[in-house]
């Protein structure tokens, strides 16, 4: 019976090893670079998603579809919508964010570094290298959950504002990027599930650059 819970215990200790390796930051810096080694070579980007957000205002869960596009072929392109048809669009050409509201014909133009929308955290794209990652964010720690790595993250700079935590869910196996979870301040939270990707998508200037004939500035809050 004792050499039976002698074994357990060592069984448990390289357990909790391994654990604890994910949390260091050596296991961590490893985990990100086989995720970002994904990334390398893919320019532009298509992702079909659901968005699953969480508002402290609302006990019910709000579940939508929408579009995020990424061309980083001439600087960072960005384009980001929900609903069908799209509530709300996101964009960036080089360092402008543009937000629209298509209902209520409204949008707000402010520099990406600045603004206070979500999307804005993602609208650099997603870094390419180890490198670009630590300049974008400060890696606080990865999480093994369920065959994926769940890599925590807080962004740096303006980008930081509002922000609790910012996860991004990954394949154990291939590194691949499955979800992201982003936790507010506020208390609110937004899970976006990654349902479709294309790599290498046809794209037309209009999508970046919205035609914005008919609308009226605003400031959104």
């Amino acid at each position: 019976m004792q050499r039976v819970t002698f074994q357990l215990l060592i069984l448990i200790s390289l357990i909790s090893g391994v654990e604890l390796m994910a949390d260091t930051k050596g296991g961590g810096e490893q985990v990100v670079r086989r995720w970002l080694s994904t990334n390398a070579g893919v320019d532009v980007l298509k992702v079909e998603f659901t968005q699953i957000r969480k508002l402290t205002s609302l006990k019910s869960l709000i579940r939508q579809h929408g579009v995020l596009w990424i061309d980083r072929r001439a600087g960072a392109r960005f384009r980001w919508q929900i609903g069908n048809p799209p509530r709300t669009i996101v964009t960036r050409v080089k360092d402008e964010l543009l937000v629209m509201r298509p209902r209520s014909l409204q949008y707000e133009k402010s520099p990406a570094g600045k603004s206070k929308n979500s999307m804005a955290i993602l609208a650099g794209g997603f870094p390419r290298d180890w490198e670009e990652f630590q300049k974008k964010y400060e890696l606080l720690g990865v999480k093994s959950l369920n065959g994926t790595h769940r890599i925590n993250v807080q962004p740096r700079g303006q980008l930081a504002h509002g922000v609790r935590v910012l996860t991004f869910v990954t394949e154990s196996a291939k590194g691949i990027l499955q979800s992201i979870d982003l936790t507010l301040r506020d208390g609110s939270s937004q899970q976006i599930v990654f349902d479709r990707v294309v790599t290498g998508p046809q794209l037309n200037d209009n999508l970046f650059e919205p035609d914005l004939t008919g609308y009226r500035a605003a400031n959104f809050k």
